[in-house]
């Protein structure tokens, strides 16, 4: 009886092991504990509609957390997507700065790139804000199109390599661009491991004080991230927002669904801030 007992023992044991094998990584980070659930999200918040969330796994981000995720209906249509933000990465950015210049990447469940045009996300930190009129401390929250791998591979602008050049600067299907936004000329706004950002046509007159506002990005003529930049004063104030952004007319996946608005809001009872995107529509 001794041994039978001994090897049910070690069955179950090796079931165990074999369990947790199976799980990917990413399967077992949404196990991990952080505050997302679906009384955070938005569209919880603006009405009944029950929702699940799938959650990414936890990056440590400066002095606090930082994950994405997807909430998703009961007929499998994308609800929203954003990422979280632990208020701790406000309250010291000392640690930002230290690499302030990198990108941090913040994976995507697999549902997510399952559900939407997206592959992989990335914040920037720009203690100092950036030109032409984005001079104050502020991220940027890049939903990217393109994997990360496809995104390390962009070069830094070269006015002496032609096929870098058109690669950042060449887009003649104007129609995958809202038709209220444009792009310098040049090495303007051309950022190696982004790509090409275009910027609203009011861009110097419409965002004073500057708080927050819709980038779009493209390289090798392909829309490639929508970028929400926020101030960090504006997180900090507990002001929220909710508003479309420009859309084109064209899509680079057709039948994919597209988000239509940018979000950003706070929840007190989990200590975090969110910055998403909702409102999908199948394109």
């Amino acid at each position: 009886m001794k041994t039978l007992f001994n090897q049910t023992k070690k069955i179950l044991a090796v079931a165990v092991i074999l369990f947790f094998a199976a799980c990917s990584p990413e399967e077992k980070a949404t196990l991990d504990p952080l505050a997302t659930d679906a009384s955070g999200s938005l569209s919880t918040k603006e009405n009944s509609e029950k929702v699940n969330v799938f959650k990414g796994p936890v990056v440590q981000y400066g002095a606090g957390k930082a994950r994405s995720w997807i909430s998703v209906n009961k007929e499998g249509f994308p609800v929203e997507i954003g990422i979280e933000l632990t208020e701790d990465v406000l309250d010291d950015r000392s640690l930002l700065s230290q690499g302030q210049l990198e990108t941090t990447v913040i994976p995507l469940h697999h549902k997510a790139i399952e559900l939407t045009p997206f592959e992989h996300l990335g914040i920037n930190y720009e203690p100092e804000g950036h030109p032409p009129v984005w001079g104050k401390e502020h991220f940027d929250f890049h939903f990217y199109t393109i994997t990360n791998e496809e995104r390390m591979a962009i070069p830094a602008y070269d006015a002496n390599n032609q096929s870098i050049v058109d690669a950042f600067t060449y887009f003649p299907d104007d129609k995958k661009m809202p038709a209220d936004y444009f792009k310098f000329p040049g090495s303007g706004g051309a950022m190696a491991m982004m790509g090409k950002h275009w910027l609203p046509q009011d861009f110097a007159t419409g965002y004073d004080p500057f708080t927050h506002v819709m980038i779009l990005g493209s390289y090798a003529q392909k829309n490639v991230f929508i970028e929400p930049m926020v101030t960090v004063d504006y997180l900090l104030s507990g002001e929220e927002f909710s508003g479309n952004y420009s859309q084109p007319i064209t899509f680079e996946e057709k039948g994919n669904y597209y988000p239509t608005k940018y979000n950003i809001y706070h929840d007190d009872k989990n200590n975090s801030v969110y910055i998403t995107l909702s409102d999908f529509v199948r394109r």
